[in-house]
């Protein structure tokens, strides 16, 4: 699955994707958008070569 691109906040580099992981918090805080497959909300991890920030993204729904 191709990951759309995401520019990093605070320098605007574009942001490398690593992983996909299951949030189970977001899930607590939000149970409407828990994925009943995975029991929590799953995330986009992206980190940024330019000043190393760290950001999550919710991986959106396939044909969204």
């Amino acid at each position: 699955m191709a990951t759309r691109p995401l520019r990093c906040p605070v320098c605007g580099s574009e942001m490398n994707h690593h992983a996909d992981k299951v949030d189970y918090t977001a899930a607590l805080e939000n149970p409407a958008a828990a994925d009943p497959a995975f029991g929590g909300v799953l995330e986009e991890v992206f980190t940024c070569p330019g000043c190393g920030r760290i950001e999550l993204r919710a991986v959106e729904a396939a044909g969204a």
